[in-house]
């Protein structure tokens, strides 16, 4: 492969492998730009100085010096900024005005493109919680992000059309839905639902897991229906059950990304505590369906969101019946074939063409080739 100049600085909050849902995100974009675009990666950690072992270069600074960084890591490089934005990660009130004024700073230097990738706008709450005080001024640090940047990606529909409406208000700007790829794996063929187990997957932290088991306790019809044997349980240790109404629970623990890719292939059922309108978001979401293991809501929902439909790319209690009348594997290949349109690759490619092209109008209508797809 031929070297590259290009560099990416990802400007992220911490950089904690394995423990950080954003940190993953960025460490297997990094990799996928440098083995499939040629494009170098380097961090700067912004509200962290928690040291990892990583072979990319990094600077832990403060947002203030977020311009002194990039110029250090670039060393005269042509580089642009890709900032992955959660309002929390950066500052206690999910307002990060530092990092908006950094940004400006950046961008007012004319030495670097700027993207952002939205995993999260503002929290929104009842009066009596925190995040309805807070929401004001998250929505405006959001708008002055969005204002200091070339591109903008994020992953739902709903914060695709808010930002569309509120931040760049209609102009003529590179905005991307890319819902999240999966961060343990990508199957590029899936096994037919009888070459797997009668089984349920639980993954996640374990909040994730024991908001699972409450959901699950009270869906005890849709899991003997669906025939489950055995449910699967992956994550950090917790007080898990032994058994859910009698269906042994097995205790995995933490699982490697790629030992858990090769189990999800022989699952059938993956859990997901979430509500329709957040799946795109959702990491565990993504790892189920890049594997065709068939996605179980506790909650079902109408119509279309984020082009999922409850019955043809997962399952609830309301739709399990029908979907299993029409045939597992068509439910399996749906939600995989969902997954593919925005995987990890996909992401990369964007990020290559977007931010490095010297003219976005006269580049918008090519298609950048991955090196490892090129003849």
């Amino acid at each position: 492969m031929p070297p590259t100049n290009r560099l990416l600085i990802q400007v992220v909050a911490q950089l904690k492998p394995e423990r950080c849902g954003v940190s993953d995100h960025a460490i297997l974009l990094a990799r996928e730009l440098e083995s499939a675009f040629g494009i170098d990666t380097a961090f700067v950690v912004l509200n962290s100085t928690e040291p990892c072992d990583l072979p990319f270069p990094r600077v832990y600074c403060a947002p203030s010096q977020l311009l002194g960084a990039c110029l250090l890591l670039s060393k005269g490089r042509p580089a642009a900024l890709l900032v992955h934005y959660s309002g929390y990660g950066y500052s206690a009130d999910g307002a990060p005005f530092l990092l908006a004024e950094a940004l400006e700073r950046v961008h007012g230097s004319g030495q670097f493109r700027i993207g952002v990738y939205f995993h999260e706008l503002f929290a929104a709450g009842m009066p009596w919680k925190s995040a309805f005080w807070y929401q004001r001024r998250q929505k405006q640090v959001v708008r002055k992000i969005a204002g200091e940047c070339d591109f903008i990606a994020t992953n739902l529909g709903r914060h695709f059309d808010w930002l569309k409406r509120e931040a760049i208000q209609g102009a003529d700007f590179p905005l991307q839905r890319l819902p999240v790829f999966s961060n343990v794996g990508e199957s590029l063929e899936i096994p037919p639902m009888r070459a797997r187990r009668p089984a349920m997957a639980v993954f996640g932290l374990a909040g994730t897991r024991r908001e699972s088991y409450k959901r699950l306790f009270r869906l005890g019809k849709m899991l003997n229906h669906l025939g489950i044997e055995e449910i699967i349980d992956i994550g950090p240790e917790f007080d898990a059950p032994a058994d859910l109404m009698g269906i042994p629970v097995k205790r995995k623990g933490v699982v490697a990304a790629e030992d858990l890719a090769n189990l999800f292939s022989q699952t059938m059922f993956g859990f997901v505590p979430r509500p329709s309108f957040c799946l795109a978001k959702s990491g565990i979401f993504a790892g189920f369906c890049a594997h065709g293991t068939i996605p179980v809501l506790p909650d079902s929902f109408s119509g279309e969101v984020d082009g999922l439909r409850d019955g043809v790319h997962l399952v609830s209690p309301l739709t399990a019946q029908a979907a299993q009348a029409a045939g597992w594997e068509r439910c399996s290949t749906a939600a995989w074939q969902w997954y593919s349109q925005h995987r990890l690759q996909m992401h990369a490619a964007t990020y290559s063409q977007w931010l490095f092209q010297p003219s976005i109008e006269a580049e918008a209508g090519k298609c950048i080739t991955p090196k490892s797809a090129e003849v």
